[in-house]
């Protein structure tokens, strides 16, 4: 959980890589002669990263010749490719479940492509098991009404709804924990809302989502809404701001500043919590029911009842 007042250190040092690698990866390369440090702080690489990051987005939503018909959402793709780590898949298509429920299209799904297949059809439309996904979002160029609010809210609930636990099957093997994603936050597929353009003030859109919020389970809430270069909305817990609606207290508003830093802000944010939401390997008995049936002829070395195991009547 992040907070305005610190983080434990194992979080933080998480952070503090990703920064690291992010800015790694935007600078240019020199050998100087001799470099001297004369000050550091943890503050000054965050906010040098963020300003890069604010920088790189703009330059990548500005439309370019050569990149005409590049949707916005391809947009946000590619730039969550650049700055998350690479063990993170990044793409768009439909989540599903074990009981066989679909999820409505999604335009960003990050997956650890380290323990679960994803599956395409032969026109290129991808689908992901629940048990893989850590993050979802919705990308909206203009956001101007109830309504378009309520359909992006919708369609991350359609993920969050889904049975993570493959009707307790699914289990975390790193952490050895069986997924609970009703009651455990970090077992809950994290959501974000982001608006690039003209959007609905703050004020309008807190009152629409504490409305929201009141007519639906917290396991399904949206952690994040961020309208770029106006506001970051998120939830207020007991150890400050954090995205985690099971302790959540409230909402939190945070307006955009000279700085910049709500991108900076997000991207913590979401880092954070694609390390730590907990994964499954694909239950397969659970999804493949008609595997389960099977119709062999067995055949048996010898008699008896029960017939002896093979490892007992072989010669040596």
């Amino acid at each position: 959980m992040l907070s305005e007042t610190g983080e434990p250190a194992t979080k933080c040092t998480r952070a503090v890589d990703w920064m690291r690698d992010s800015i790694d990866q935007h600078r240019p390369r020199t050998t100087p002669a001799r470099q001297s440090v004369t000050r550091f702080t943890l503050e000054m690489m965050i906010r040098a990263a963020g300003a890069r990051m604010r920088a790189d987005l703009s330059e990548r939503l500005t439309d370019h010749p050569g990149e005409l018909g590049v949707g916005r959402e391809e947009i946000i793709r590619r730039f969550l490719r650049a700055y998350l780590p690479s063990r993170f898949d990044v793409s768009s298509g439909f989540v599903f479940d074990s009981t066989g429920s679909v999820s409505r299209q999604i335009d960003i799904v990050i997956t650890d492509r380290l323990v679960c297949p994803r599956f395409e059809t032969a026109g290129g439309i991808k689908y992901f098991p629940c048990e893989s996904v850590v993050a979802v979002g919705q990308i909206k160029s203009a956001l101007t009404s109830a309504a378009e609010l309520l359909r992006a809210l919708e369609n991350l609930e359609s993920v969050k709804g889904l049975d993570r636990s493959a009707r307790g099957k699914a289990f975390d093997g790193r952490r050895g924990e069986p997924i609970d994603h009703r009651n455990d936050h970090l077992h809950q597929i994290f959501s974000f809302l982001l608006i690039t353009g003209k959007v609905l003030s703050a004020g309008r859109v807190q009152t629409l989502v504490m409305e929201r919020i009141l007519a639906t389970p917290a396991h399904i809430w949206t952690n994040i809404i961020l309208a770029l270069d106006k506001y970051l909305m998120t939830f207020c817990c007991d150890a400050g701001i954090c995205p985690n609606p099971m302790d959540a207290r409230g909402l939190a508003m945070q307006p955009a500043n000279e700085d910049g830093e709500l991108l900076m802000r997000f991207y913590l944010l979401l880092g954070q919590a694609i390390e730590v939401t907990r994964v499954s390997a694909l239950p397969y008995w659970e999804y493949l029911h008609l595997a389960q049936k099977w119709t062999a002829e067995v055949c048996y070395s010898a008699t008896g009842n029960p017939p002896p195991y093979l490892s007992q009547i072989t010669s040596e």
